[in-house]
Formats: C-alpha cells, sequence, structure tokens
C-alpha cells in the first residue's frame, strides 16, 4: 500500500483518449490515479 508522500518509479499510461501520460513529466504535483475496470 502506498502512502502519501512515498517515492515509486516511473511509468506510463494511457488516458482515457488511449495519449500517453508519464509520471515524470508530474513530478512535483499532487497526482491522484484512479483505476476503473471499462465496461464494454
Amino acid at each position: 500500500m502506498l502512502r502519501t508522500g512515498d517515492l515509486v518509479d516511473d511509468f506510463t499510461l494511457l488516458d482515457h483518449r488511449a495519449r500517453p501520460w508519464t509520471l515524470a513529466d508530474h513530478r512535483g504535483q499532487p497526482v491522484l490515479l484512479v483505476f476503473h475496470r471499462h465496461l464494454m
């Protein structure tokens, strides 16, 4: 379980528009990641 302020390795995910989103691009900014099932 991660806690506020924990350091994590850099990663890249696809956003809701299938564009790459890289954690390192947001260093120093608050980040909230929300994962959900994609319903088809």
